[in-house]
């Protein structure tokens, strides 16, 4: 097998012209499984994880290694504890050596042609608390950008919608008679959102702050210091901005006040298809996940609170 690692590596250098750091990379995940399959991490874990192949010499026969062989390796590597991006990068790396050795005739038969790759971890949406929301507006209001911050911040957490749908939104979408603002979701589909009571309150304050800056309203609901149309990129940085002066350490985006929305409303009871049409999403898959999220908050409220968690006052 060290043979076929010289090789390979040789074929990384000079035929892919692979750079310095994949090469490193490549080589300490296939000495790794080298020495995983010879014994060399201990011959005990060769007959934990029911190691097949036979040693010889030191060295370990290319066509003996078998796609238990492999599978082997990464429980392993699963056992180690390491993350899944490590995983998929070390099974990323036998399945290049493999297609190799297969490619260039040196095996007859690909055993890691049927090796999968971990399922995608299932990651619940960050979101804050009604507190944290609360500090994340409480700041002073004095001129036009304080103004403009604190009315795109609540209108996000109002309205549930996406960054690029509030960059997009212009003046004429904004309903004040209803408490309505029309956005335009996915695929320029037509959506509307609700603005609460006090968002309406605080978009008329920095219109007419905005007024009094450029002297006139265009077209754009909300603008960037120089008049023009604010961007993503903005949106992004005025998050940030309020979020640090907050005392809020994780990092916060757009979609995080988007998240909040809908696991507040879900959390007060609402019903599930009534805030998957808030949020504009196709599938009702895509909202449940924020069920999780509730349940999670409620399984947190219990281990604290219940006297036979066994997690209280931890």
């Amino acid at each position: 097998m060290i043979a076929e690692i010289d090789r390979f590596m040789r074929y990384l250098q000079s035929e892919k012209n692979s750079s310095e750091k994949t090469l490193e990379a490549y080589n300490r995940d296939m000495l790794q499984f080298y020495r995983f399959l010879c014994g060399d991490l201990g011959n005990s874990l060769r007959e934990k994880y029911e190691v097949r192949a036979a040693v010889r010499n030191d060295d370990i026969s290319i066509a003996e290694i078998s796609r238990d062989d492999i599978t082997a390796f990464i429980e392993y590597s699963y056992d180690c504890g390491l993350k899944r991006s490590s995983i998929e990068r070390k099974i990323a790396s036998v399945k290049s050596f493999f297609n190799f050795l297969y490619n260039k005739g040196y095996i007859g038969k690909n055993p890691a042609i049927k090796v999968g790759y971990p399922k995608k971890e299932s990651r619940l949406p960050k979101f804050l608390h009604l507190n944290q929301i609360e500090l994340l507006l409480n700041f002073d209001v004095i001129g036009f950008m304080d103004f403009r911050d604190k009315a795109v911040l609540d209108t996000f957490y109002s309205t549930g919608a996406r960054v690029s749908e509030l960059c997009s939104a212009d003046i004429s979408d904004v309903d004040f008679g209803n408490n309505r603002l029309k956005v335009y979701g996915k695929g320029a589909e037509e959506r509307i959102v609700f603005l609460t009571t006090v968002t309406s309150d605080l978009i008329r304050g920095y219109f007419r702050e905005r007024k009094k800056k450029f002297s006139q309203l265009t077209d754009p609901l909300f603008v960037n210091n120089r008049g023009g149309r604010i961007t993503v990129r903005g949106v992004y940085d005025i998050v940030a901005k309020r979020a640090r002066a907050a005392g809020l350490i994780e990092r916060i985006s757009p979609h995080t006040l988007r998240h909040s929305f809908a696991t507040e409303l879900l959390n007060q009871g609402a019903d599930i298809r009534a805030v998957q049409e808030m949020l504009g999403h196709k599938h009702l898959s895509t909202t449940q996940v924020y069920t999780h999220t509730t349940k999670e908050r409620l399984k947190r409220v219990f281990d604290k609170y219940h006297p036979h968690s066994g997690k209280r006052g931890k």
